[in-house]
C-alpha cells in the first residue's frame, strides 16, 4: 500500500507545481487598483504581456520588441474581432505602456484592456 500513496503524493506535488503556470499568458507583476472590473471572457480575447525586461508574449509566444510589431499584426490577421488584455508590468513607465497601446492599436485592434490586481487593504 505504502507504493501507491507515494505515486499519490507525487502526482499531488506534480498538480500543485504546475497548475499556476496554467494561466493564459505570462506572468509580470501587474499594477494594483482598487476595484479592478471582473475577469472577462478570454474566449474572445487575446493576451499581450510586456515584462521589465522589455520581453513580450502574444498568447504565449514569446518576441523581442523588434519582433513584436509584426507578431501583433500577424494576431490581428487572424483574429480581427477580438479584443486585447494588456498584462503590463507595475514597473514599467507611462511612456512604455502608451508605446506598446499604440502598437497594438496600429496592428488594427480598437478594444484593448488592461490587466491589474486588486489592491491588498493594509490594517
Amino acid at each position: 500500500m505504502t507504493p501507491l500513496v507515494d505515486v499519490v503524493l507525487v502526482l499531488l506535488i506534480i498538480f500543485m507545481v504546475v497548475t499556476p503556470m496554467l494561466q493564459k499568458g505570462q506572468a509580470v507583476r501587474l499594477p494594483q487598483t482598487d476595484n479592478p472590473d471582473k475577469k472577462a471572457d478570454e474566449k474572445s480575447q487575446i493576451m499581450v504581456a510586456e515584462s521589465e525586461g522589455k520581453d513580450f508574449w502574444v498568447d504565449k509566444v514569446k518576441c523581442t520588441e523588434a519582433q513584436f510589431p509584426q507578431t501583433i499584426k500577424e494576431a490581428f490577421d487572424r483574429n480581427q474581432n477580438y479584443s486585447v488584455l494588456f498584462k503590463a508590468d507595475a514597473h514599467l513607465t507611462y511612456g512604455d505602456v502608451k508605446k506598446t497601446m499604440m502598437r497594438i492599436r496600429d496592428a488594427g485592434f480598437n478594444n484593448v484592456g488592461l490587466v491589474t490586481e486588486k489592491r491588498q487593504k493594509t490594517s
